[in-house]
């Protein structure tokens, strides 16, 4: 598929006093997570407003309630939009993350970036399990979904396509990346399982 092509289907004409779907996304973000989405994001912010920690081991930052609430709300109104966001972030993988990483193999190019999420408070990543061509890596407080109400989504779909794009930038194979775990969908962590094809 062309990029091009992505972009006409979704250049859809929409009134910007379309009161009819403001009221309809109105609904549909206060029944969120059983009710309990916008009272958590409300309990987030008031956390960062008195200066308390939203993360036990990451500091407060406003670009981290910023990107959060966007992709959260994006992905919960349009979850049509989730393998675009990937495809996004496995082009930022392939540009950006992938000079970080070395190695010829898995378990060499997932070390060798296993500390970038933390040194630039993203969260705290674990590899669980490695074999050649399969991997399981999972991310403690991670800033896109830590803390927040169970909205039934797995919404880290940036990151695992940045890992995708990185990891078959390095390996030099296609890779592919799935988010089995999320915190947005009542997990204590995100998990993700990674695929190698030879």
């Amino acid at each position: 598929m062309r990029l091009e092509s992505i972009c006409k289907q979704l250049t859809i004409p929409i009134q910007i006093n379309d009161t009819e779907l403001f009221a309809e996304m109105n609904q549909q973000a206060r029944s969120l997570g059983h009710g309990r989405f916008l009272e958590k994001m409300g309990d987030i912010l008031q956390k960062y407003e008195h200066d308390e920690p939203i993360r036990p081991h990451y500091p407060n930052k406003m670009q981290f309630i910023y990107m959060r609430d966007r992709q959260t709300f994006t992905f919960a109104f349009f979850p049509e939009l989730l393998p675009i966001a990937y495809q996004v972030g496995r082009a930022i993988g392939a540009t950006f993350d992938a000079p970080r990483r070395t190695g010829n193999t898995l378990k060499d190019a997932l070390t060798s970036a296993i500390d970038v999420a933390h040194k630039y408070d993203y969260g705290l990543q674990e590899i669980v399990k490695v074999e050649e061509n399969f991997a399981i890596y999972r991310t403690y407080e991670c800033a896109d979904c830590y803390g927040m109400a169970n909205i039934g989504m797995c919404i880290c779909t940036y990151e695992a396509g940045i890992a995708a794009g990185a990891l078959e930038t390095v390996l030099e194979m296609p890779v592919y990346v799935k988010e089995v775990r999320c915190c947005a969908n009542g997990d204590p962590y995100d998990e993700f399982e990674v695929f190698v094809k030879d």
